[in-house]
């Protein structure tokens, strides 16, 4: 547990792609066999006949309903998690969790009741067939139990995720999803002193796995694996509230998605039994490449959000793209072989003929887009990671519920039946790729969330540079902190320029430059790419002022004004300022964070990191951090 209590993340292998894997193939492993278990499940469920799994299908629908309800944290604690790690905080972790489980362990009992009380009921709505009503109610009331235990599980799981050690939850997984599979088939067919429960077995299997779960995450949380501060550390309001925060879009927009889920299976069970049960079929194969497009889609939020712990917003960017890109890539060929020829995976779980031909070309319009299906969700994962939820969730609940689920309603009345239905879901499926490819591509998610760490110490920072467009403050913070630190301060504005504004002689402003900075410290002001080499290697502490470009441009309208005549340090002697609209342009073009600047920066420094500070109000709670020399 040594990788947590010190803030960091696995160790980087050797390319992207292998670290990538490093992670992903673990959580491909846990997302497969927690879908392993579903097929298992499905595949003894198919014997009991159509009704069961009609049954089992309306269920599991409105069990997934519920259950999206708890999604919210296990967002919130992974995207703060992931942030943390890549800040090097890792010690707040057991805080955090602490946090999560404060509002969700009751949350999940409340959960558990309503599904248990309202379930069966819900189920009646939704079927016609009195003996899918009646199998579908038998699962759900032994299965209700086991949102409340998932409920202390998945900050749990997060926590594991996104401090790099996904490999704990898959164990666990493995121990579990075992337990499941051999529990399901011994209570839906009996043996021993246990007689056949039929699909009551497979919840009652459901909620015994779960339950296994959580004391096996409580126990290596606690003692084998100990998180710093699990249940010691106390929970803050404004902790449990930024969780929450964070996550309610990604909960809302889940639980939408199943109601609409719901709505859809209510349309196609409609069209009858048959048609009932191959949905369910195709559904829970479906979950297969999904499972994996999500394994990897954690993936790359973990890694993207601790690349924007550091301060690396490029970096972010480059692992959403990369994997996204292999996800759609692997998965897109394997679609494409079931889109060719369904039947022999069909034929597996669905016997009868009537049935099996139904499934046929939903099956075929399914493969076919799951390679886009698998980019969308790895971006859409990936934003949530970065604490970006509003994005991630608004635009697959606005596809949904806008488009999809009213041209589905049209699809049935028209007579296409299933099919129609599945190719409303193959045109969504294509537009939520490319609408989360334009937002992945864009910089507003980058700045999603922000992590309040611990006010660093920062008299070893002895050599300052700071760096801004024109009007963002540079001067006035140079000299605020050479009055707090007692550091004299470099205006290359001075060096750069002679009497008249006119450049001098780039050698010599170097010359000057190096001879103006002590050995004992210094502070440097002013954006000047041909001097990055001799300051930014040097630096201990790289400043970014970032201020709105009206705001810039106010105060260099103002600065030309008032201090017209007025001498000033940071301006050369014998330069007069104007301003026009050459000035203006050349504010306006230039001072905004972009992903190019910050890799310059970062080749210029050596990778240093550097330290964004956005606002006025920013810049004087980071000066009043400092600690003043002694």
């Amino acid at each position: 547990m040594a990788a947590i209590e010190q803030g960091v993340g696995p160790v980087p292998a050797t390319t992207p792609l292998h670290r990538a894997l490093g992670m992903g193939g673990t959580l491909i492993a846990w997302y497969l066999l927690q879908t392993v278990v579903s097929v298992i499940t499905l595949a003894i469920l198919g014997k009991l006949g159509d009704a069961a799994l009609a049954g089992m299908g309306a269920a599991g629908v409105l069990y997934a309903m519920t259950m999206a309800l708890l999604v919210g944290f296990d967002t919130g604690v992974q995207a703060i998690t992931a942030r943390l790690v890549g800040a090097g905080e890792g010690a707040q972790l057991g805080r955090v969790l602490n946090e999560a489980l404060v509002a969700s362990a009751p949350f999940g009992v409340l959960l558990a009741i309503g599904f248990w009380r309202y379930g069966s009921v819900a189920v009646g709505l939704m079927l016609r067939d009195p003996a899918a009503v009646s199998a579908g109610s038998a699962f759900i009331a032994p299965e209700a139990a086991s949102l409340a235990f998932l409920a202390v599980t998945i900050p749990f799981n997060s926590i594991w995720i996104a401090s790099g050690r996904p490999w704990v939850t898959f164990w666990v997984t493995v121990v579990t999803s075992a337990l499941q599979a051999l529990l399901t088939v011994w209570l839906v067919f009996g043996g021993g002193p246990i007689g056949p429960m039929g699909i009551a077995g497979a919840g009652v299997a459901g909620s015994l796995d779960t339950f296994a779960g959580l004391v096996i995450q409580m126990t290596l949380g606690l003692k084998a694996l100990p998180i710093p501060g699990l249940l010691r550390a106390r929970p803050s309001v404004r902790g449990v509230l930024r969780i929450l925060a964070i996550g309610w879009p990604v909960s809302a927009q889940q639980c939408f998605l199943q109601v609409g889920l719901l709505i859809s299976f209510v349309i196609v069970a409609r069209l009858g039994t048959a048609s009932a049960a191959a949905a369910n079929v195709l559904v829970t194969l479906t979950q297969l490449p999904i499972q994996v497009s999500m394994a990897l889609g954690v993936t790359t939020g973990v890694l993207a959000g601790q690349a924007l712990g550091q301060g690396r917003s490029g970096a972010a960017r480059g692992w959403g793209w990369r994997v996204s890109g292999w996800c759609a890539a692997a998965l897109g060929a394997a679609g494409l072989v079931v889109a060719l020829d369904p039947t022999p995976l069909l034929s597996l779980f669905l016997h009868t003929p009537t049935t099996l031909a139904l499934a046929d070309w939903p099956a075929r319009l399914i493969g076919a887009t799951i390679g886009l299906d698998a980019l969308g969700r790895v971006l859409g994962f990936a934003l949530r990671g970065a604490g970006a939820t509003k994005m991630a969730s608004g635009v697959p609940f606005l596809s949904q519920w806008v488009v999809q689920i009213p041209l589905m309603g049209v699809a049935v009345a028209l007579g296409y039946g299933l099919t129609g239905v599945a190719a409303v879901q193959a045109g969504i499926t294509v537009i939520d790729a490319v609408v989360l490819a334009w937002f992945w591509s864009g910089e507003r998610w980058t700045k999603a969330l922000a992590i309040a760490a611990p006010a660093p110490d920062l008299r070893p920072a002895r050599r300052i540079v700071i760096l801004g467009g024109a009007g963002a403050g540079k001067s006035t913070l140079a000299r605020r902190l050479a009055e707090r630190l007692g550091l004299p301060v470099v205006h290359l504005d001075r060096l750069i320029y002679g009497p008249s504004w006119r450049k001098r002689d780039l050698s010599a402003v170097r010359a000057d430059l190096d001879a103006s900075l002590p050995s004992d410290g210094w502070i440097v002001e002013g954006t000047y790419p041909d001097l990055f080499d001799l300051t930014l290697p040097k630096a201990d502490l790289i400043v970014w002022l970032e201020q709105p470009a009206w705001r810039r441009l106010w105060r260099s309208w103002r600065k030309t004004r008032i201090n017209k005549d007025a001498p000033r340090l940071d301006r050369p002697d014998g330069c007069e300022e104007g301003f026009g609209l050459t000035y203006a342009r050349a504010v306006l073009s230039f001072g905004g964070w972009s992903t190019a600047l910050e890799q310059r920066l970062s080749v210029a420094s050596g990778k240093r990191p550097v330290k964004r500070i956005k606002g006025d109000r920013a810049v004087s709670d980071f000066v009043e951090s400092l600690t003043a020399p002694h």
